[in-house]
């Protein structure tokens, strides 16, 4: 078990603020998508287990989770691979499995290790979904001290902008961070 079930409340909370907010309206007959991002520069077994836990907190949480589209995203230094991935495989554990193949269902960009790339990935690759949650190895204390991964600020607020900033939601070990936050740290 990673995440503490003060954070399960915290993670249910956060995510129904993000698909109740207004400027996060469900587009007309869409299924609603979530995404789950992970950072495989870090300890697997925390992040999967993380996964896991966030996916059995939402489902029970809300019915609208019990047959959402979701998707899986693994952000590591030279790649962004996503994958659509039901979530009971999440829940299974079979998340990692093969996560290094590429098949026809999975799409690949080269050359992504900053935050600000992943966005610009998310923006373009993951726009229908509703909530994207990123799931990092750290505390946020580390997370912030290496200023989020983004090393080109204007690049960031471009791709936060319009929407993402609405619909992103970063996980570290100790604390939960949503796209608007990260926004006005980036603007100050």
């Amino acid at each position: 078990m990673a995440l503490t079930q003060l954070q399960k409340l915290e993670l249910n909370k956060r995510v129904d603020k993000i698909f109740h907010a207004p400027s996060n309206a469900p587009a007309g007959g869409h299924q609603p998508e979530i995404a789950f991002v992970v950072q495989m520069s870090g300890d697997m077994q925390w992040i999967c287990n993380s996964v896991k836990d966030a996916v059995a907190s939402l489902k029970a949480h809300d019915s609208i989770f019990q047959n959402m589209r979701s998707n899986m995203v693994y952000w590591s230094i030279d790649k962004i691979t996503s994958k659509v991935t039901p979530m009971s495989f999440i829940l299974m554990g079979r998340v990692f499995e093969g996560c290094d193949v590429v098949d026809e269902t999975t799409s690949t960009v080269d050359k992504f290790s900053n935050f600000e790339e992943l966005c610009g990935y998310l923006r373009l690759y993951h726009a229908r979904c509703r909530c994207i949650l990123v799931f990092v190895d750290c505390i946020y204390a580390q997370l912030e001290a290496r200023r989020f991964d983004i090393v080109d600020t204007e690049m960031a607020k471009q791709s936060l902008n319009p929407f993402l900033k609405y619909r992103l939601l970063i996980v570290a070990r100790d604390k939960m961070v949503t796209g608007s936050e990260l926004m006005m740290r980036l603007i100050k």
